[in-house]
């Protein structure tokens, strides 16, 4: 007992300590050198900010000792910079010269940069200490990677994005099932999200223990949004065509209130690819009290409620046919118009309650609670005793051979012929809407439903950071967080199809159990039961998920090295809950299952040596354990409370290092990073043909290393004129060869058990593992710019399928043939290039029109990207996960793709006031 009152102690003693606050005064001056007067300067993440006078001076008090982001929102430009806060009178001059130029609300949502002149840092070689590395300023390799890379589905390090956090607000916003950041609460909302800091990699963070893929701090609090009245309209070509923004700031009152409201609106009635829609309204509001200067509270609503049409990838066999890379097999033609059957359709309202604490001039305490609910859906059509109504299923291709099994086409030609056919009616290869109708209409049963898969959530969360300056060199930041949430899954009937009634009953375990009267109910509890449109049926299940978190860390700055060291540990929980009893599995389908629990410890630390005030070299590990994610987890979910044998954490192992060089002129950031996954575990599901059901194929012991190299480099040439160099090399590969268990969703037998795959060494495919872009950009004195990217992206290996690398697959193929090759061989896409370019232009209005009586501002941006209509970039590519094992011909299930845009624009027009 006397052990953890000492321990408890231990940890709480540094919050007791005591630091010391600074006061930053400086001059902004514009690209001329003449004083900016009326610009908002403030730290980022506090209620301390300074309005320039008319000689652009400005003063900051009570800033605390460490890094403070300071934010300059000038004009229509809001800019930021990570800035060490070691003395306690600091003078920083602030140059427009070096402001991009850029509206903080561009489609990229890149956020400017304020970089200080030669004569407004101090000499490296003037002092034996030296400023700590400005970590969180968005440089080359970040903006590419968060927009230009973007178009070719460029994943940083090659992780998945449940490795990167985003807080909002002081709030953790991701999804427990996923591990993801909920980005669509907030989609279209790019005014009020425009406040953001990114670190990427393994850096200390004030705000989380973070991921090893970073971090993203969002404040989208009304005092913190710039007091103004926006609206802007947007042309473009690519998934919507036409955008309208309305967004009001009201600044902070002498009563300490601030509010701030935005509306989106997106629409498109065919986008890009043929037969997509977008139908987007997202709501913003904000209100924030400002109690005292100790005390803020803040409440953040957001609602996004957006529907789309949907595209699919498809075999080339398909796009060769219909003569184009943008073949969407989703929609076919209903009373001449173009009908998608496959529409997601989002509603999922986030509300975060914060609360900032300064505690004292030394400490601070951000707290928040976060509430989210609502429905995500997600249509397809399925049909019971009928054909399949998608167009491009692999039986209605030139390509199959009906000696592979029984032909269900309903013609039957030459598969010359066929092509012909299809080539020379392209509404061939759509759904026929026509025939589904009829089919209803000759049955009292309906042959074919369109339904909705949807995912009912229900979140709350609890998140509070203390971050303190222990002395004049110990910073301390700690944390606690706990996030639940429910979602339940289930199928619902969204429309008829002219059907009278559908049986709720599971069609694959007809066809493979027909005299079991049980086996074909998907709920027992209520047999043969009739659904019509807005009915549940198929599946109902909740999965009940929780994680808490605590974690500290503490940064050491001395003359001329920072060290820092932190931890966490956290705690995760899950279990199912069946609302329908599954008549295959009628013992383990109803009610509660077992609870699972974890506790995974994390540590982290790093050493940046500071050669001067220029050159810095770092170095950061991790290593981590984490607990599996729900969907991994079970067999199959839908069917059945079952989880995977000896289901485990998957550990991660990740060390960085590199060189950052800053001046005036030139940056330059390189980092070699290397990341070891062990002992993960994913679930696959898809329909398997020869079993007439879907399997489940669960993988365990897989690991991964991921290498690679990461290079920026942001030139001012002078004269306005700049450049950027961007490099991502990297490796990314299988390095074990993991066990497969196979069971079906229709019996309680298993097909396989720890099946060896012969996955070591193939990549992890699905996007490029290399990208590089080079840019060149000029910033005129009058407010205008213009910007050229060049991109190249390569080493694209196509995503590998399991099932075709297990000895089930190559039995009875000879050892070392070229039929053994292929199989185990992995695509490879070609290398592409791109080009992409954008500019703008802002004009104050007042200098033309005297009458206006508040500052206003007119601002036109435009951006082309895929200048030379590339339209052979891949986007995604994956081995289908079915393999025909009695050919052995990975043919007979061909890779599926989809592609990048080519040529496509965004123009936009934004009207401004202050």
């Amino acid at each position: 007992m006397k052990k953890k009152i000492l321990f408890i102690i231990t940890f709480l003693l540094p919050f007791l300590a005591i630091s010391q606050t600074a006061t930053i005064k400086g001059i902004v001056k514009d690209d001329a050198g003449k004083p900016v007067p009326s610009a908002i300067v403030r730290v980022q993440g506090t209620s301390i900010q300074s309005r320039t006078d008319s000689t652009g001076m400005y003063e900051l008090k009570n800033v605390p000792f460490g890094e403070s982001v300071i934010v300059i929102d000038d004009k229509i430009v809001t800019a930021t910079e990570t800035i060490n806060v070691d003395k306690v009178d600091m003078h920083f001059n602030i140059s427009a010269r070096n402001i991009n130029m850029h509206d903080a609300s561009t489609e990229s949502g890149e956020i400017p940069v304020v970089s200080l002149g030669n004569d407004e840092q101090q000499d490296p070689s003037s002092s034996s200490a030296v400023s700590s590395e400005l970590n969180a300023s968005r440089d080359a390799f970040t903006s590419a990677t968060s927009f230009i890379f973007s178009s070719a589905r460029f994943r940083i390090r090659g992780y998945e994005s449940e490795n990167s956090f985003t807080v909002m607000n002081g709030a953790l916003v991701s999804d427990l099932a996923f591990g993801s950041a909920l980005y669509s609460s907030w989609s279209g909302l790019n005014d009020v999200i425009r406040n953001r800091e990114t670190s990427y990699g393994l850096r200390a963070t004030n705000y989380s223990f973070g991921n090893i893929g970073g971090l993203t701090n969002i404040d989208s609090r009304a005092s913190r949004q710039i007091k103004q009245f926006k609206v802007s309209y947007a042309s473009s070509n690519r998934t919507y065509r036409n955008r309208i923004v309305a967004t009001y700031g009201s600044g902070v009152s002498k009563k300490g209130w601030a509010y701030s409201l935005s509306y989106a609106r997106r629409w498109a009635d065919e986008g890009y690819v043929p037969g997509t829609f977008y139908d987007g309204n997202s709501f913003y509001f904000g209100v924030d009290k400002v109690v005292n200067l100790h005390h803020t509270v803040s409440l953040t609503a957001f609602a996004a409620k957006t529907k789309v049409g949907r595209s699919a990838a498809a075999t080339q066999e398909s796009f060769d046919l219909a003569g184009t890379n943008y073949y969407n097999p989703n929609w076919g033609y209903q009373d001449g118009k173009k009908r998608n059957a496959v529409v997601s359709d989002n509603f999922q309202p986030l509300f975060i309650l914060s609360h900032d604490w300064k505690i004292n001039e030394k400490s601070t305490l951000q707290s928040a609670v976060t509430y989210q609910f609502g429905k995500n859906k997600l249509s397809g059509i399925d049909w019971y005793k009928a054909e399949d109504a998608r167009p491009d299923y692999y039986r209605y291709l030139p390509s199959f051979d009906p000696a592979h099994g029984d032909d269900l086409v309903s013609f039957v030609k030459d598969s010359t012929e066929l092509a012909q056919y299809l080539t020379n009616n392209p509404n061939a290869m759509q759904i026929d809407w026509a025939k589904i109708y009829l089919a209803n209409q000759f049955s009292d049963t309906a042959k074919y439903i369109q339904s909705n898969r949807v995912t009912d959530a229900k979140r709350i969360g609890f998140n509070t950071t203390y971050n303190s300056s222990l002395t004049d060199h110990i910073l301390l930041s700690a944390g606690l967080s706990f996030q639940k949430q429910d979602l339940e899954y289930y199928k619902e009937v969204s429309d008829m199809l002219g059907g009278n009634y559908f049986l709720d009953l599971n069609q694959f375990a007809d066809l493979t159990n027909p005299s079991d009267s049980a086996g074909i109910q998907n709920d027992l509890n209520n047999p043969n039961r009739s659904v019509v449109k807005g009915d549940k049926y198929g599946f109902d299940y909740i999965a009940h998920m929780q994680k808490s978190s605590l974690w500290a860390q503490t940064i050491f700055k001395y003359d001329r090295f920072d060290y820092f060291i932190a931890a966490q540990v956290e705690m995760t929980q899950f279990y199912r809950t069946g609302k329908v009893r599954n008549g295959a599995f009628k013992d383990n389908s109803f009610g509660d299952s077992e609870k699972h629990k974890y506790t995974d410890p994390s540590v982290k630390g790093g050493i940046t040596y500071k050669y001067n005030g220029r050159n810095y070299f770092f170095v950061n590990a991790t290593y981590s354990k984490r607990a599996p994610l729900f969907r991994n987890a079970y067999i199959s979910p839908s069917t059945r409370d079952q989880v995977i044998d000896n289901l485990t954490d998957t550990k991660i192992i990740s060390t960085e290092g590199g060189y950052s060089f800053r001046s005036p002129r030139l940056k330059i950031k390189a980092t070699a990073f290397y990341t070891q996954f062990k002992d993960q575990t994913v679930t696959l599901r898809y329909y398997d043909g020869d079993f007439n059901t879907f399997v489940n194929t669960t993988v365990t012991g897989i690991d991964r290393s991921h290498t690679g190299i990461e290079i920026g480099v942001d030139a001012s040439l002078g004269q306005g004129f700049g450049a950027s160099a961007v490099a991502s090399i990297g490796q990314y590969l299988y390095t074990s060869r993991p066990l497969a268990t196979v069971s079906q969703d229709n019996k309680d037998t298993l097909l396989s058990s720890n099946e060896t795959i012969y996955l070591k060494n193939i990549r992890v495919g699905g996007f490029p593992q290399g990208a590089y872009s080079l840019g060149l950009n000029y910033r005129s004195p009058k407010y205008w710019y213009v910007y050229m990217n060049l991109n190249y992206f390569s080493n694209y290996h196509v995503a590998p399928n399991v099932s075709r690398r297990t000895i089930t697959a190559l039995d009875l193929v000879n050892e070392g043939s070229a039929q053994w090759q292929d199989i185990l061989s992995q695509e490879k896409r070609d290398g592409e290039f791109s080009i992409d370019i954008s500019g703008g232009w802002s004009w104050k209005l007042n200098s033309q029109f005297k009458s206006l009586k508040r500052n206003s501002y007119l601002g036109l941006n435009i951006g082309i990207t895929n200048v030379l209509d590339n339209k052979d970039i891949t986007y995604n590519a994956y081995e289908q996960s079915r393999f025909d094992t009695n050919t052995h011909d990975v043919k007979t299930f061909p890779t599926k793709y989809s592609y990048a845009f080519g040529r496509t624009y965004f123009a936009s027009l934004t009207f401004r006031f202050n």
